[in-house]
């Protein structure tokens, strides 16, 4: 795809590196451009100019573009030069970045799309905060019982969890606790059971 950046700051330029290293054909655009372009590939094309305005962006070849990303660190910037892409210009495919997060899908009707860079920051972290308290089990095992797969996992237990019984603990995903792994050897769960330190529950999923 032939790709049309406006702005070139951090998140700019990082956009066309990106896009450019994926095999799209780029151009930016940016008043300060000739500052950054010697960290661009050659082959990327430049434009120095306000991206908002018609003779720049018809020098970058909008009118053949494919989509056009709109993020400078302006949030009205981007929004005016989003509007002229996709109304005056008619591109298919606008992409526009938002910083006010209340105002992310005021523009849906407008006929491009905003994207939200503080809700996209949020996202990351809250992603990487949740990866760190997903549950990893030890080990996992897959068999056929009774003509129905089953699958067992095996995962360390939490120290709140000590002196609790087996019928007190809850598991909201859908699974049974089989057993408990205590020594070296598996005991059978019965409710009346009490989890001890260093055990490990073998949950069982079908």
């Amino acid at each position: 795809m032939q790709i049309l950046v406006l702005g070139a700051g951090r998140a700019g330029l990082a956009l066309v590196r990106r896009l450019h290293s994926i095999g799209h054909d780029v151009i930016v655009v940016d008043p300060d451009i000739d500052k950054t372009a010697d960290s661009l590939d050659s082959s990327i094309i430049k434009i120095s100019g306000i991206v908002f305005d018609v003779d720049t962006l018809k020098e970058a070849g909008i009118e053949s573009v494919d989509a056009v990303c709109a993020l400078t660190d302006n949030q009205n910037q981007n929004i005016m030069a989003a509007q002229i892409a996709h109304k005056f210009f008619k591109v298919p495919n606008v992409i526009v970045r938002i910083f006010e997060t209340h105002e992310l899908h005021i523009f849906d009707e407008a006929g491009f799309v905003s994207i939200s860079s503080p809700e996209l920051t949020v996202d990351a972290f809250l992603e990487k905060i949740q990866s760190l308290t997903d549950e990893k089990p030890l080990d996992t095992c897959e068999c056929e019982i009774m003509g129905q797969r089953a699958r067992f996992l095996l995962l360390e237990i939490d120290n709140e969890l000590i002196g609790c019984k087996i019928s007190e603990i809850e598991d909201t995903e859908g699974r049974h606790v089989f057993g408990i792994w205590r020594n070296e050897r598996l005991i059978l769960s019965l409710p009346h059971y009490k989890i001890e330190k260093g055990d490990r529950l073998v949950l069982a999923e079908v």
